[in-house]
């Protein structure tokens, strides 16, 4: 599947990926979920090129990532993370948390996050089951429905672990 198609695949993950799959735009929002908003404090962080930048920041603001707010100061703008921006909070952690867990060796420096309230480390992301049980990749089956269809309506999809009957 081409990459300009991605937006209207059926996967949820395929349409994520159409709006945020890319290292600079996940470096943004890594960025702005601590705090950044103006153009040439992401620039300064990042180091690409204004043009790469000035790309993403107006892709992330016509997907409804970020909205345009104007700087208190009046002479500039700031990039302001939306809800929908907000809410990938929980996907750039969950990155964090298997690169520090399987990228790095035991004497190497890396960035870590804290709790602002406790200077404890967050507790461990895991994909869990209404009755409380984690669930492997093992444990999941794909099925297709209607966004607004009850999951009760949904179609299981053919794949390895589950072959057609």
């Amino acid at each position: 599947m081409k990459r300009r198609e991605l937006v209207h695949s059926p996967c949820p993950i395929d349409r994520s990926l159409s709006e945020v799959g890319d290292t600079w735009t996940l470096q943004i929002l890594r960025d702005a979920m601590h705090g950044v908003t103006r153009f040439t404090d992401f620039n300064k962080r990042i180091g690409l090129a204004s043009n790469i930048l000035t790309a993403r920041l107006q892709k992330l603001v016509t997907v409804g990532i970020f909205e345009i707010h104007e700087s208190a100061l009046g002479n500039s703008h700031e990039y302001v993370l939306t809800d929908k921006g907000r809410d990938l909070h929980i996907v750039l952690s969950a990155l964090r948390q298997w690169g520090e867990r399987h990228l790095f060796e035991d004497d190497e420096v890396m960035t870590r996050v804290v709790d602002a309230r406790t200077g404890q480390a967050p507790r461990r992301l895991q994909l869990t089951a209404e009755d409380g049980r984690p669930l492997s990749p093992d444990d999941m089956l794909l099925v297709q429905s209607r966004a607004a269809e009850p999951l009760a309506d949904a179609v299981p999809v053919e794949t390895p672990r589950r072959p057609s009957a």
